[in-house]
């Protein structure tokens, strides 16, 4: 069975490709806008586009392969400066803003691709007033590739001037280009939304002449990509929890909001002589910094676009999960948005759910194999949907009103209830047939994210932070929508299972102390705590572990033809009765002095990983 499974990871899967978008007219996916005078750059595609600042229709400028990314507008309006990869490695570009041949700039090696949340090597930032030099970041650190530093490149001689700032993320000069306002660090490319940890961004001025700096704003989350107009300094930020467009008055030392969106961030503002373009949602739009007039540019794009043609595509290398099949016949697969069911060595694979426009992941296979659930955006947000495992069967939407992410889902043995847990801190029970949704419990600070059902389907065990931030296992009874903790918070208690048998819980714990001492500093340290452990769940239940102790029997010579028959007699009896029929499992739980009643398994302490019960004992990895 393990090789016909084995088989399926081989088959190629294909989708059919094809957007019904008309993305022609009022184009979204636009970034990295900038605004001089009557002129709009930016990005689609991964190539520089323009378009007049009143909108209308775009003009493509570049076309290469590669990413073009950053496009800056030169103060007089001859030039455009930009991000592309032309060379094979990531340079700075300038080219004129009305098109032509690009010019590179930089010729220093890039430190290549860089993970999604970094953001990209030697960014365009902004122009002197006289045009001829252009303000980039380039990650040239010795502390990290991701940390960018501040040039100027001119745009004649090619010659690079390092500023002496250790380190920043996007900046932008003073109109007299004596000071730069900029970020310390750079966390523009990540998706934390509401942050306020260690990479929070807040604006700094920084005097070049004087080598004198000043921090002019102190919100704990996120104030970035300034455009410095006049005595005023315009800024995103997510004070009213979206980013929004502030200002900081240099003179007054006040800061004023100047936009109030609560769909969508604002994103890369940018601008010169007055004006301010950004992104929302896709589209783009303009502010007047004078008056503060706000209005959308509508961008309409004509090209021959290849992603928007139909085509074939083989998805087999864009696996993102699966499920096998309770007889492990089939397996599903859900591979670039849809659903797929395959089989592990006769028949053909099946696009279960084949839709344009919308994402379905982490399929599942109710026990009884009548059901087939995942999640899907069809709605805008990830909501569960139940397919009935027959030919034309049509998916039912389980749930409503999401508003986060939802974590695995887990169905109960008897095909009735469905487990999972999202971002909400919250862990849900949803019943399958009246589609009738219950929160078993909320976290105080982590996500609870390991859950199982009793093999009776009547319990509910899980992982819970306690206080003193240690997990604990807790336990919800279904019937009386009761919940219980059954491990103390001494120890870090984690990933509990239930035994086959029901008489046991499985779980990882961090209770071994192997104290070690560092060969290189004072200290000491204490590495592979964890062990696999059992808690019996009945006060008077099976042991897990018969003590034995070995003792030498006295023989008894004139028994021992008779102990011969007597033992064939029995094993004849034995061999008589019918074996093959299981008793339902039951689970029932004393809870007095249950944590007392753990026991660990035989094995060594080190680092163990997904439990899984079976017949007479435990998988773990």
């Amino acid at each position: 069975m393990l090789k016909s499974l084995m088989k399926t990871w081989q088959v190629v899967l294909f989708i059919t490709a094809s957007f019904c978008v008309n993305a022609a007219n009022d184009a979204r996916m636009i970034r990295y806008p900038d605004i001089n005078n009557q002129l709009v750059a930016f990005v689609y595609a991964g190539d520089i586009w323009t378009v007049p600042a009143s909108g209308g229709e775009a003009r493509r400028l570049t076309s290469h392969e590669g990413f073009e990314l950053f496009p800056k507008i030169s103060p007089d309006g001859k030039w455009i400066a930009f991000s592309a990869e032309y060379s094979g490695s990531r340079q700075i570009y300038v080219m004129p803003s009305e098109g032509g041949t690009p010019r590179q700039l930089t010729w220093y090696n890039s430190v290549g691709v860089m993970p999604p949340r970094g953001g990209y090597d030697n960014v365009v930032l902004d122009w002197t007033p006289d045009s001829k030099n252009i303000l980039f970041r380039a990650n040239r650190t010795e502390f990290g590739d991701r940390n960018g530093k501040y040039f100027t490149v001119n745009i004649e001689s090619g010659m690079e001037k390092p500023f002496q700032i250790v380190n920043g993320g996007i900046a932008v000069f003073s109109p007299d280009a004596n000071k730069i306002c900029f970020t310390p660090v750079d966390r523009e490319f990540r998706t934390w939304k509401r942050y306020k940890g260690g990479r929070a961004t807040q604006l700094w001025i920084y005097d070049l002449e004087k080598d004198a700096s000043e921090q002019i704003t102190n919100f704990a989350g996120a104030d970035q990509c300034p455009v410095w107009h006049k005595n005023k300094i315009f800024f995103a930020s997510d004070r009213n929890l979206r980013l929004n467009i502030y200002s900081y008055d240099i003179d007054s030392k006040k800061v004023e909001q100047l936009t109030d969106y609560n769909d969508f961030d604002v994103l890369w503002p940018s601008g010169s002589n007055g004006q301010l373009v950004f992104e929302k949602g896709g589209f783009l739009y303009k502010m007047n910094l004078e008056t503060g007039k706000t209005e959308k540019i509508t961008v309409n794009i004509n090209f021959d676009n290849p992603n928007l043609a139909s085509y074939y595509k083989n998805v087999k290398s864009n696996i993102h999960s699966y499920a096998i099949s309770p007889t492990a016949k089939r397996v599903l697969f859900d591979a670039r948005g849809d659903i797929f069911s395959v089989p592990a060595e006769k028949g053909v694979t099946e696009n279960l759910t084949n839709t344009q426009g919308t994402r379905e992941i982490y399929p599942g296979w109710s026990p009884n194999a009548k059901y087939i659930t995942y999640y899907s955006d069809a709605t805008g947000e990830y909501e569960i949907y139940l397919l009935e495992n027959k030919k034309g069967a049509k998916p039912q939407q389980l749930t409503t009103s999401s508003s986060a992410w939802k974590y695995d889902t887990e169905w109960s043995p008897d095909s009735k209830y469905i487990l999972y847990s999202d971002r909400t801190l919250q862990l849900k029970l949803l019943d399958v047939q009246s589609k009738t949704e219950k929160v078993i419990d909320k976290a105080n600070e982590e996500e609870i994210r390991s859950y199982v059902f009793s093999p009776d389907s009547k319990w509910v065990a899980y992982e819970k932070q306690a206080e003193n931030s240690n997990s604990t296992i807790w336990i919800y009874n279904i019937a009386e929508a009761k919940n219980y903790q059954l491990s103390d918070s001494q120890f870090n208690d984690r990933s509990p299972v239930f035994s086959a048998d029901g008489k046991f819980i499985y779980f990882l714990s961090d209770r071994d102390f192997n104290l070690d001492f560092s060969s290189f500093e004072f200290n000491y340290v204490y590495n592979n705590s964890t062990r696999i452990y059992a808690m019996s769940l009945q006060a008077s239940g099976d042991k897990l572990f018969k003590y034995k102790n070995d003792v030498e029997p006295v023989k008894d010579e004139t028994k021992t033809a008779e102990n011969s028959k007597d033992a064939k007699d029995q094993k004849e009896k034995k061999d008589d009765v019918t074996t093959d029929k299981k008793v339902g499992v039951s689970v029932s739980i004393d809870f007095d002095g249950i944590s007392n009643r753990v026991v660990a398994l035989p094995l060594k302490s080190g680092n163990y990983r997904n439990l899984l019960p079976v017949e007479g004992g435990v998988l773990y990895i």
